[in-house]
């Protein structure tokens, strides 16, 4: 019978796949979990940065809801991200300012919908954040509102709910297709 014996290379070398295989996973992990955390950031105009996710409370500064906040708040009309290939679009949402999706966005859904990821047996993902029952029940009807314009089924729709930054007060709400 035929014993190996392990050298100072071969020690090396396993401790190099313990690392590899245990500390590098989590550290991905850790580093993907803090960048979902982040607020992206945008450059307006004069190159300045502007955060649309932390805004100060607009209930102070805007009229309330009209169901046209896109005249106020231009920000707010259409979707700030939209990837036909991928199947995906993210759109801002103000609980205070909105009860149902703009005109823009809505189109914009319309357009999503014939993405090639919008295949037979996916369904449409949909990432809102968690606010109270009554802005949450506005929201999701917003929603399936703006889909069911476009003959999409209640059972299609799937809602995931995030926790969104406590000095939110525009959201962002991304929608894409899951098998």
């Amino acid at each position: 019978m035929q014993r190996y014996v392990l050298t100072e290379r071969g020690k090396i070398l396993v401790a190099m796949l313990i690392v590899f295989l245990l500390i590098l996973p989590s550290v991905i992990l850790v580093a993907h979990l803090t960048n979902k955390d982040s607020a992206p950031h945008n450059s307006d105009a004069d190159g300045s940065d502007l955060n649309p996710l932390v805004t100060p409370d607009l209930t102070q500064v805007l009229p309330p809801a009209d169901d046209n906040p896109g005249a106020l708040f231009p920000a707010l009309a259409g979707p700030i991200e939209f990837d036909l290939e991928a199947g995906t679009m993210t759109f801002l949402y103000a609980a205070d300012l909105q009860s149902k999706l703009d005109e823009n966005t809505v189109s914009m859904i319309g357009e999503l919908l014939t993405s090639p990821q919008n295949i037979s047996g996916t369904r449409i993902a949909i990432d809102i954040p968690q606010l109270s029952d009554n802005d949450t029940n506005r929201l999701t009807s917003a929603i399936i509102d703006a889909f069911h314009k476009y003959n999409v089924p209640t059972s299609d729709i799937i809602f995931f709910v995030y926790i969104p930054n406590t000095e939110t007060q525009i959201y962002e709400i991304k929608i894409s297709f899951r098998g």
